[in-house]
């Protein structure tokens, strides 16, 4: 057998026990290196904004499954917390009502109760007009003239 074929050979029969011992080693030394680590030590030499600054949050939020965070809120936790009397002052009242259409609706509301309103005072002072006209009629011992008008709106008074 050749010399240099010799030595290779010896070589690889060596090389994987070294290998493996070497591999061993390394990592007994390393077990050691981070047992002996104060990690608290370790944190507090670590700048976290130096670190967020290499964060890409969209690539983080991303991530994130909004629905499955959302089922852990506690939103009666959340609403306990709102200052109900202080989101009521920033609401601009005049602004929302400029928005609506409740000055028509109020407007035509309050044109409908008028117009009815109306009605019935009319309709009252022909039934008081009917009235007086009967009595004035008894008493000057006139005949009743015939009611004139829409056959459904006269009413024809009742003969005493």
């Amino acid at each position: 057998m050749d010399p240099v074929e010799r030595m290779r050979t010896a070589r690889k029969r060596l090389a994987e026990p070294v290998d493996s011992m070497a591999q061993t080693v390394a990592k007994r030394a390393t077990e050691l290196v981070v047992d002996s680590l104060d990690i608290n030590d370790v944190l507090a030499r670590i700048d976290v904004n130096k670190l967020l600054n290499q964060v890409d949050v969209n690539q983080l939020l991303d991530r994130v499954d909004v629905d499955r965070l959302l089922a852990r809120v506690d939103v009666n936790a959340l609403v306990d917390k709102v200052d109900v009397n202080e989101l009521t002052e920033r609401v601009d009242v005049n602004a929302l009502v400029d928005r609506t259409e409740i000055k028509t609706v109020l407007a035509k509301s309050s044109t409908t109760v008028f117009t009815e309103g109306i009605d019935l005072v009319r309709s009252q002072a022909v039934g008081l007009d009917d009235f007086l006209a009967r009595w004035v009629n008894r008493i000057l011992r006139r005949k009743q003239a015939p009611a004139v008008g829409p056959p459904r709106l006269v009413s024809l008074p009742a003969e005493s």
